[in-house]
């Protein structure tokens, strides 16, 4: 009997080894380099048992076959790998294929829900078109007053550590959260006070968890994974950040239940159109989470609760998280060249002069482009997000003739582009002078491009030059020393394990 069966096993695998090679699709992707899969498993044993590790195997299997486009088999689903800025700008420019890869959106959903980050359609189109003013330009100036003030209490922090070596982590991620808490949300913060805080703890779990779900098939086995200790800590998590999220809400709807109130109290003899006083007011401050709750769907309900709390939970972690790993990863690199460090602390002296302790304005921060420059060349040498996907829903053709057929997972691999010597010279080099010459529109896109680009690309602009400006001016970086050297794994959001120790010391 297990003989006839296993005959039958070969049998069919052999049968539908034997239509896959002459299917349609196969044929399209047999266009692109990459290792023959095996049956089942694709190839997934090339990118091993280690979800840290996978990134590194990527860039291993994009060298091998010529530092280019290619293609392979994760279990039953087909990727292929972009490394070419043309062909990146065919998919982020794309006007219809917008869906991001199914294994990432399964990942992150338990998290962040239906949110604008995993949503299409209606829901995506409604929900980007409420936060696209709060993240305009004309809103810069008022989120660098934020950042400024902000940095007087990170000051207070650091000033505690002169001399000594610091987790940047530690601080720059309560210190960014209050930022984006007073700003966008209209509650005011003090995680900085509380670095262990619940929510700190919790939000630093995020990272691991969404990456191992992401790269472990079987954690989508919902009855077997909810027996294990994983899927409680998970689940101990999210309520967490759920709950943090609830909470900012429901301050918020205090303050706009007093503005209202206050609003009928003084005008008790007068017609007062309060839809419009609110949103003049709502206007003015461009507080994200004011267009959430004053807005209404379709039917002139209010947008559901849980809607809210989606949108919220997602703009609070990622607007933080990401926004702080590039701020620290930048001082890391800043504090390890220190002809670098030298070059942008001439620039800030420029621009100051004697004032060297003044905050800076958003004309101040256009002028820094030297520090812009550094900033571009940590991500582009230590990459924030290594590598976005788009699931398509039609073939795609690239400017070459080459077609990737419907179904197939396109992945933009910014860490195979940012080290590809034929877009970057000499890309082992940290060398912030090459974003000052001519280079393809999408050679550098970190932020995406497109339809579907990250909205708060200008505030997190802002916060970084603001927040680093003020820094280099106030201490002297240095690394940390021997055994304190980051440990950096490529996670959905690259971070350094061992966080991120340096030095400060206080200018004189």
């Amino acid at each position: 009997m297990f003989f006839i069966l296993l005959v039958t096993a070969v049998a069919l695998l052999c049968t539908y080894e034997f239509m896959r090679r002459r299917s349609r699709n196969w044929k399209l992707l047999s266009q692109y380099p990459g290792d023959y899969p095996l049956p089942i498993v694709g190839n997934g044993f090339q990118l091993g048992f280690d979800a840290d590790d996978s990134s590194h195997k990527l860039m291993e299997i994009w060298k091998k076959h010529g530092r280019t486009n290619f293609r392979m088999t994760v279990g039953s689903e087909e990727w292929v790998l972009l490394s070419n800025p043309d062909d990146i700008a065919t998919i982020l420019n794309h006007p219809t294929e917008l869906g991001k890869q199914v294994e990432r959106n399964t990942a992150m959903a338990p998290f962040f829900g239906n949110s604008v980050s995993t949503s299409e359609g209606e829901r995506w189109k409604t929900i980007r078109k409420l936060m696209a003013p709060s993240f305009h330009f004309k809103t810069q100036e008022k989120r660098v007053e934020h950042v400024n003030k902000y940095c007087d209490s990170l000051f207070k922090v650091l000033d505690d550590h002169d001399g000594t070596v610091v987790d940047m982590y530690r601080y720059l991620r309560p210190y960014m959260f209050d930022i984006l808490c007073n700003s966008l949300m209209g509650v005011d913060s003090d995680l900085l006070s509380t670095p262990d805080h619940p929510y700190l703890k919790a939000s630093a779990k995020v990272v691991n968890i969404i990456t191992q779900n992401f790269f472990s098939y079987w954690r989508n086995i919902k009855f077997i994974f909810q027996l294990t200790p994983f899927y409680k800590e998970m689940t101990e998590t999210i309520k967490t950040i759920r709950d943090t999220s609830t909470v900012i809400i429901s301050e918020r709807k205090k303050e706009l239940k007093k503005i209202i109130d206050d609003t009928k109290n003084n005008n008790r003899n007068v017609d007062v159109d309060l839809e419009e006083i609110l949103g003049n007011k709502v206007s003015d401050d461009m507080c994200l989470l004011d267009k959430f709750l004053l807005s209404k769907i379709y039917n002139g309900e209010p947008l559901p609760e849980d809607m809210i709390n989606d949108e919220i939970t997602l703009v609070s972690w990622t607007g933080h998280y990401t926004t702080t790993m590039t701020m620290a990863h930048t001082l890391y690199c800043i504090a390890k060249y220190p002809e670098v460090q030298k070059r942008i602390l001439e620039e800030q002296k420029s621009i100051y002069n004697k004032d060297f302790t003044r905050k800076p304005t958003n004309t101040e921060l256009t002028d820094m482009k030297y520090l812009e420059a550094a900033i571009k060349e940590s991500i582009r040498t230590i990459p924030t997000v290594t590598k976005i996907g788009r699931q398509l829903k039609n073939d795609l053709e690239f400017k070459d003739g080459r077609k990737v057929p419907a179904d197939t997972t396109v992945v933009v691999f910014y860490e195979a582009v940012y080290q590809d010597p034929k877009t970057f010279h000499e890309p082992e080099k940290f060398n912030p002078d090459r974003f000052f010459e001519p280079m393809h529109n999408h050679a550098f896109v970190p932020f995406s491009a497109g339809p579907r680009n990250c909205l708060g690309f200008r505030f997190a602009w802002v916060a970084m030059k603001a927040t680093i400006s003020n820094i280099i001016r106030r201490y002297e970086l240095s690394l940390g020393g021997p055994g304190t050297e980051p440990q950096f794994a490529y996670r959905i959001v690259t971070e350094s394990k061992n966080g991120l120790q340096l030095r400060l010391k206080k200018r004189t």
